[in-house]
């Protein structure tokens, strides 16, 4: 291929990207904020004013402050907006660190195809617009794969220093993708042969050594983390859900990157690595049954799975195949913009309950919220409680020690996890909450056809007039 024509597919390649993070930007304000979201800048603000410890963050997250710390600084500047915003540029790097390591792999037509592919999977498109940890822990593993592919291409050992401090930046966002060393150790061994296990050893030294730096000062609430981070009973789901999801999520992308494979002629070893780390996140949901966070965690595969679909259809356009090419780019913008769609929506919208509360809740007043991390942002930020343990939800009812008929105010919303029948009939036994306010949202549910529905959900806020 000529001079000119590459740089017209590098000049093509940054325009995807540009555009991408423009359309990012501008969809920001899509939904109120996530339960998640919610729970992470409130984290991180009340971090920044020297609470982290007291409220312990570090027993219970599958992740260090390092998050919530960003996304607290996103909202100082622009509210929940502000955080999204940050979460955007995060992703933005792992897209753009994806491009240039599939650039060192295959060249320069197989990059734009990638990028374009990539800047069109729903998962992507709807993560990078959430204030969540798996931002910068995907940034991490991206940068670390492309250091590892500059490694290669430079044969100079300083890019595994990178390689391990993007790892561990990773790894300390959210713990759990540590399992994304494995895709990074073999694409480091189908690249350097005789030299990777030097490389992984050097690699392996500076990840543990940053580790057990943070780790030994934070090593009493860390060690608190051990059944929290197991998959939880209550949070499994029938095997045809999961395998719908997994399906719905993972089956696109597999069935395209299996062609890359067979067409990555001379490096057949590599492009096996990457189709198997395309293929880890959606083999551990379906061991774990589990379905929570499937949509988000896929995306870390995407970042191996999709220089293969990128090479598939750049194959495929230089051999003139290009209706084909052409019909499958519709057919992933058609599922793409149908997933983030859905995506944005799959919780509801409490930001009309929410301010009623704010305009009315009093300082030292308690509230049981089902939903509670989204209120909690609000009432926190507004300064109409004192603390986010103001804010009682199902799993803290009985550590808080107080009796249902003293709270001040009730809120009700019909959706996950939703309070016992037996907590109902004993706020209709205390004789005096009455419902003040109630507001109609709506959610979007996979069911077993594979499509997602629109469900209403109903939110209800109850003051008791006791304690008015």
């Amino acid at each position: 291929m000529d001079a000119t024509s590459v740089r017209r597919y590098e000049i093509a390649t940054w325009l995807v990207v540009a555009l991408w993070f423009l359309l990012c930007l501008a969809t920001l304000n899509y939904n109120g904020p996530f339960f998640d979201e919610a729970i992470y800048i409130t984290a991180g603000l009340r971090g920044l004013q020297g609470y982290a410890a007291y409220d312990n963050y570090l027993s219970w997250f599958a992740g260090s402050m390092l998050w919530p710390t960003f996304a607290a600084l996103g909202y100082h500047a622009g509210g929940l907006l502000g955080a999204r915003a940050v979460a955007t540029i995060f992703v933005t790097i792992a897209l753009v660190a994806t491009i240039l390591a599939t650039r060192n792999l295959f060249g320069q037509p197989t990059t734009f195809w990638t990028a374009l592919t990539l800047a069109l999977s729903g998962p992507i498109l709807a993560l990078a617009r959430l204030a969540v940890y798996d931002a910068s822990a995907l940034a991490g593993i991206a940068v670390s794969f492309w250091a590892i592919t500059m490694l290669h291409r430079y044969d100079n050992r300083a890019w595994v220093l990178l390689a391990a401090l993007a790892y561990v930046f990773a790894l300390f966002s959210k713990y759990p993708t540590g399992l994304m060393l494995l895709p990074l150790m073999g694409v480091t061994l189908a690249l350097r042969r005789g030299r990777a296990v030097m490389d992984l050893a050097v690699l392996g030294f500076a990840a543990v050594a940053v580790v057990l730096i943070l780790y030994i000062p934070l090593r009493a609430p860390l060690s608190q983390l051990g059944t929290r981070l197991a998959p939880q009973e209550m949070l499994r789901q029938p095997s045809l859900v999961v395998t719908s999801s997994v399906i719905y999520f993972g089956c696109l992308p597999l069935v395209l990157a299996i062609p890359g494979w067979l067409m990555a002629k001379g490096k057949r070893q590599l492009a096996f690595v990457l189709l198997l780390g395309l293929m880890i996140w959606p083999a551990y949901h379906l061991r774990q049954s589990l379905v929570v966070s499937l949509s988000k965690h896929v995306a870390f595969g995407f970042l191996f799975g999709y220089p293969l679909v990128g090479l598939a259809l750049s194959t495929l356009w230089q051999r003139w195949h290009r209706a084909a090419v052409i019909a499958i780019c519709v057919a992933l913008t058609m599922v793409g913009v149908i997933q983030w769609q859905q995506l944005d929506h799959i919780w509801p919208d409490v930001r009309h309950a929410a301010d009623y509360l704010t305009a009315r809740v009093q300082p030292g007043d308690k509230l049981l919220i089902n939903d509670s991390w989204p209120y909690t942002l609000y009432l926190y930020t507004n300064e109409r409680i004192q603390q986010p343990q103001d804010v009682i939800d199902i799993y803290s009812r009985e550590e808080a020690g107080m009796e249902l008929c003293d709270y001040h105010w009730f809120v009700d919303s019909d959706y996950t996890p939703r309070w016992p029948q037996e907590v109902l009939e004993q706020l209709a036994k205390c004789g005096t909450f009455r419902p003040v306010f109630s507001t109609l949202s709506s959610v979007s549910m996979l069911n077993f056809s594979f499509d997602y529905t629109i469900a209403p959900v109903k939110i209800v806020i109850w003051q008791n007039n006791s304690q008015g």
